[in-house]
């Protein structure tokens, strides 16, 4: 189809084919207002400064004023979405959107979930409107229902790769195939039109509405002219149930008498509109000195400069003295609705837009119609995916469907589109599965009183056994209710109840103790969380095996002696649930291990994993101690290694998500034959287990993202010769998904308040020629083409290295690299201009805009920053393509 093939070399003119691995809709999404957040992690400068081996003295000048003056939204940032205009945000009172979870099948929430449709109490676009007809006034509602079909893997928010793009991220996605939606008109009393031939006589055998006819109505706030209501079949003799409407809708409109002149504007732009020619079926205009063709009404000419003409109303008096007019439409848009049988609710037609037929936009009208009088009741517009769609955080679906290729006259009208703006914003910290070195893994967490814990957890004993322990035969760590402590064990405390909030876990370590008969003997620990040493005073009684109490965050853990307190460093129990301390008699099974609550809420278990791994503190004869207690599961005893150990991480409380359950995530660790810790599986449960669901982009090796439906982003790596980790970036509340259905006109963007706060920059430049994988990294490249070779790569290596550049500019321009990487491109004509842009983005980064600027001027405090000057050459070639004659009528 011709605009088709229009939309899609414009998208690439507008895009810039030559940028790095960048596509054009990921080029789109990157945003210089954002500056620098896509370059910060943590405070800290994420990426490198590259400048030319060749290149003057002026550009480092540049990357040094660049790095020094950055500075990022500190921990007190909050990120504000706003929407100006008329907007509706995917949520429904108690209902919240959420993302699907990174699994096998990605069946997530879509917008059917939150409501089935939209009207008038969620849009003013969808406001009750009144067609007024040459007969009568009829009232109307308007609807938006969402994916009819309610298929759990369309229009929902999913970590996926773009497949047009190849760049990996969160993306509202449509299925190929899938239902988009379907606009409805539903009217509350019937119009009618009387039947009549093209005499304007009634005759059961016409074709002409006339009541329709010339009349106003407003699809989703944008108002349209019907110039033509006929009636035609699908070829069944003396069976007329069907409707054709040819609607236009323009910016400006007039009347004209045959060699009158009227000057029209739309917007900045003056438009002279003459009637060159009329007669009975036919005019012809001329605009801004170019001719149109002959056209009927309800018939469009594109202008060269992709305006529409259109005629609305011809009047010809074919006598002395008699009218000779017509009424026009400049920057008309043309809508044809037909349908061949209006007596069901299946769709014959396709929408047609000025020529052009829009696949997957099927047109249903429904009425009734006796050969005498016509009526309407509805008309439906259902739209169809024609591939998949991907919409990502601050795009549109209509940019996502010309991305694909497709019409984005599919969203029928035009007035009305689907943003994603990205997850809600929330504070995140990393919950670790994180290696000391090859034969060690410990865990990271946050304690009940929100300070970062190191945990010790396994330890590679040989090559095919591991102990839970910091190191081979010493330094144990305790979860298991009843396993006796040492000096210098782990251990972690757990009080309160996971699934409604309260829970709160602390992990220690025994430090040892005094022997009772000392002079106020006492017992310490050594808090993991905050570093400090606890002491407590020990219970001198001789006859009991009390010992002291815990108190952290609120609850008691009653501490007690193994056997009695006459020496020093004695073993202990510890009631690790704040209940009661459990002691084994012989032939018991242990009751359980605790589990680790972090303090945003995530639940940390062991799957009753760890039963077989202690060592014997002690004497082997006690009761409860050594070799004879065998575990549940397991027919290891006691103070046998383990082969493997189970991990797993969920969400217990099922107030901290709304109603789709965030995948647990299951890892077994295991030890290889090299004596080194390594993950044997990674799966993530939910609706359903999926082994390693982790998405690797385009670029990167060794490594893999997900999401869980907390909006919860994990970070898989498996780097080779080293043992896999795990970091869950886990947040203190549920992300959101940000999907609005917006109205012509409304407008959405984000922004950034907290404290400002200079960015840390360590070992962070390289030269050109130290840059192996251009798209490998984020980057700051400073110099043009012509003395930065990374500079050329990211500008498609132009054979005239200064192309694009002009003297007295520089730019800065944003690139989205494969893998999802950012470049950005501080470059001028020549060094001074390069310079000249380097203080602009270190004093004036608030007014960066889009992906791309030109800086002019001669100091940063007066030099102008604005969007880049558009090349349009290839433009004139598409529309010069496009034009085509007058589309005709029945």
């Amino acid at each position: 189809m011709k605009i088709k093939r229009m939309v899609k070399r414009l998208f690439a003119v507008a895009s810039g084919a030559t940028m790095l691995g960048a596509t054009a809709m990921g080029a789109l999404a990157a945003d210089l207002g954002n500056y620098p957040d896509m370059f910060v992690m943590d405070g800290k400068f994420d990426g490198f400064f590259v400048v030319g081996e060749k290149a003057a003295s002026l550009d480092n000048l540049a990357a040094i004023d660049i790095s020094t003056s950055m500075q990022y939204h500190a921990a007190d940032a909050a990120t504000t979405t706003t929407v100006e205009g008329d907007a509706w945000l995917a949520e429904g009172g108690a209902k919240k959107l959420e993302m699907a979870n990174s699994n096998s099948t990605i069946t997530g929430e879509g917008l059917y979930d939150i409501e089935t449709f939209i009207g008038k109490g969620e849009m003013k676009a969808l406001a009750d409107g009144t067609f007024t007809t040459n007969g009568g006034s009829y009232g109307y509602t308007q609807y938006l229902y969402f994916d009819k079909a309610n298929d759990e893997r369309n229009e929902v928010i999913q970590y996926v790769e773009n497949s047009h793009s190849d760049v990996t991220a969160d993306n509202f996605v449509i299925k190929s195939g899938a239902n988009i939606g379907e606009y409805r008109i539903e009217f509350t009393s019937s119009p009618q039109s009387s039947v009549q031939d093209t005499t304007g006589a009634a005759n059961t055998a016409g074709t002409i509405l006339d009541d329709f006819e010339n009349t106003k109505i407003s699809f989703f706030g944008k108002e349209y002219d019907i110039v033509l209501a006929r009636r035609v079949n699908d070829g069944t003799p003396n069976l007329d149930d069907g409707v054709k409407l040819t609607l236009m809708g323009g910016a400006t409109s007039g009347a004209l008498l045959e060699g009158e002149t009227t000057t029209v504007s739309i917007g900045a732009d003056s438009y002279e509109v003459t009637l060159t020619y009329v007669d009975s079926t036919y005019a012809k205009f001329t605009v801004n000195g170019e001719q149109t063709n002959k056209l009927q009404v309800g018939d469009t000419y594109k202008l060269s400069n992709g305006k529409e003409i259109g005629v609305s109303e011809v009047l010809y008096q074919s006598y002395a003295g008699g009218i000779h007019s017509a009424d026009f439409f400049l920057g008309a848009s043309k809508l044809v609705l037909q349908d061949t049988d209006i007596t069901n609710v299946a769709s014959s037609s396709e929408l047609q837009v000025g020529s052009e037929t829009i696949d997957g936009a099927n047109v249903i009208i429904t009425g009734s119609d006796d050969n005498s009088t016509f009526q309407l009741t509805g008309i439906r517009v259902n739209m169809t995916a024609q591939d998949a769609y991907y919409v990502g955080t601050g795009s549109k679906l209509s940019s996502a469907i010309i991305e694909a290729g497709d019409e984005k006259e599919l969203l029928f009208t035009n007035a009305w589109d689907i943003e994603y703006m990205g997850l809600t914003e929330a504070t995140t910290h990393d919950i670790k599965l994180k290696s000391s070195n090859d034969r060690k893994y410990s865990l990271q967490f946050y304690d009940g009183d929100n300070n970062l814990v190191d945990f010790p957890l396994a330890y590679a004993n040989t090559s095919t056994t591991l102990t839970v322990s910091e190191e081979a035969s010493e330094k144990n760590v305790v979860l298991n209710k009843g396993f006796n402590i040492t000096k210098n064990d782990y251990f972690a405390v757990s009080g309160g109840t996971a699934a409604d909030g309260t829970a709160r876990s602390y992990a220690l370590q025994y430090k040892g103790s005094d022997k009772r008969s000392a002079t106020s003997p006492q017992i310490k620990f050594k808090n993991l969380g905050t570093g400090e040493t606890i002491s407590l005073n020990v219970d001198t009684t001789a006859t009991t095996n009390t010992t002291a109490t815990l108190k952290l965050g609120g609850y008691s853990f009653a501490v007690e002696s193994v056997r009695d307190k006459e020496t020093a460093d004695f073993a202990i129990f510890v009631a690790l649930d704040s209940g009661s301390v459990v002691r084994y008699n012989a032939g018991d099974s242990p009751v359980g291990e605790i589990d680790i609550i972090d303090y945003y809420g995530a639940q940390i278990d062991f799957g009753n994993s760890l039963y077989g791994y202690l060592q014997a503190n002690g004497s082997a004869t006690t009761a409860g101690i050594g070799d004879r207690v065998t575990g549940i599961n397991s027919s290891l005893p006691i103070g046998i290694n383990v082969t493997s150990i189970k991990l797993n991480i969920s969400v217990p409380n099922v107030n901290d998500y709304d109603n789709m359950v965030p995948s647990s995530l299951n890892f077994v660790i295991g030890a290889t034959t090299t004596n080194e810790v390594t993950v044997n599986s990674f799966k993530a449960a939910g609706s359903v287990e999926a082994s390693n669901p982790s998405i690797t982009p385009e670029g990167e090796q060794n490594i893999g993202y997900g999401y869980t439906t907390m909006g919860a982003k994990w970070t898989y790596t498996s780097p080779s010769g080293s043992p896999n980790e795990l970091t869950l970036a886990y947040p203190e509340k549920q992300r959101l998904p940000q999907v609005y259905v917006t109205a012509e006109g409304a407008a959405a963007s984000t922004s950034s308040t907290g404290t400002l706060t200079a960015v840390t920059v360590v070992d962070a430049t390289k030269l050109d020629s130290e840059v192996a994988d251009v798209a490998a990294q984020n980057l700051i490249v400073v110099g043009g083409p012509c003395v930065n070779s990374v500079a050329a790569e990211l500008m498609g290596n132009p054979a005239d290295c200064a192309a694009g550049f002009t003297p007295g500019r520089a730019k800065v321009k944003l690139f989205t690299q494969t893998g999802g990487k950012m470049a950005m491109l501080v470059a001028g004509y020549s060094g001074d201009d390069t310079r000249l842009a380097g203080r602009v983005l270190a004093h004036r980064a608030a007014d960066l805009f889009g992906d791309e600027v030109d800086i002019e001027g001669t100091t940063y405090s007066d030099a102008t920053v604005s969007a880049p000057v558009v090349e349009v050459a290839a433009v004139e070639e598409v529309v010069e393509e496009a034009a085509a004659d007058a589309t005709t009528t029945e």
